[in-house]
């Protein structure tokens, strides 16, 4: 029997080594090309999610720096809001916040949220360097009491009433970056600091203050009688005197 064996063996010859070596071999060469296929798949895949946090690194930075401009131009020190350029970010939102826009209905936010358009610098390509959208919307203050009028009493300052520094409003601006495909949105909340024209009356008059009182349209010093009650104020919504804006959440 082993000598039968042996001659079986013997038969085969080198031939069937070579085809053991070969099926080996294939074996070997189709591990290899797979896992260089897994791992070209695994360094696209890395490339491709590199790319999109570039991308997303990118409209963050976008998007916050234009915030930065926003702000900047908010917080202009003007003496009055008209003597802001007429086409400034700080003129849009004081006649956004005092003008007939409504404020913010999470019911109808088609209604009350408001699209604001800066003019780009001529020659910028949008392609390159993106798409910048800025939505605005406003909403009443509910950290102050917000009361437009009330009485001046006989032991009180005038200059309290005038400068009062009224904060009728909390508004938000949000800044949408966008390149290609990849957005994000920074948002900043203000509050609105104002200061409005008054106008007084007392005993049925209309009464002005400038260091004395006096009638209006009338030269000479208007005594109060305070037994005929106290004088009456209103603040006048539509003429306001001075206007700045802060961060909400300062």
């Amino acid at each position: 029997m082993i000598q039968q064996d042996r001659k079986l063996n013997s038969r085969k010859g080198p031939g069937w080594k070579n085809g053991s070596t070969l099926v080996v071999v294939v074996c070997v060469s189709a591990f290899l090309m797979a896992f260089a296929l897994a791992m070209l798949y695994t360094a696209g895949l890395l490339l491709s999610r590199a790319n999109r946090r570039l991308e997303q690194e990118r409209s963050y930075q976008l998007a916050q720096s234009f915030a930065q401009v926003l702000d900047q131009e908010l917080k202009a020190d003007y003496d009055k809001p008209e003597n802001a350029p007429e086409k400034s970010f700080y003129r849009y939102v004081y006649n956004f916040l005092e003008g007939r826009y409504g404020e913010y209905d999470p019911d109808h936010p088609d209604e009350t949220i408001f699209h604001y358009t800066a003019a780009l610098p001529e020659g910028v390509n949008t392609e390159k360097y993106g798409t910048v959208k800025v939505v605005m919307y406003k909403e009443a203050n509910q950290d102050q009491d917000v009361d437009m009028s009330g009485e001046l009493l006989k032991d009180q300052s005038v200059d309290d009433i005038l400068n009062n520094r009224i904060a009728r409003y909390i508004f938000t601006v949000e800044v949408t970056a966008d390149i290609d495909g990849v957005s994000y949105s920074y948002s900043t909340v203000y509050r609105q600091m104002a200061t409005y024209e008054v106008k007084f009356k007392h005993d049925g008059k209309n009464i002005v203050w400038d260091g004395s009182w006096h009638e209006y349209l009338s030269s000479p010093e208007y005594i109060v009688d305070w037994d005929k009650g106290n004088i009456k104020y209103e603040y006048q919504s539509d003429k306001i005197m001075h206007c700045d804006f802060a961060n909400a959440h300062e």
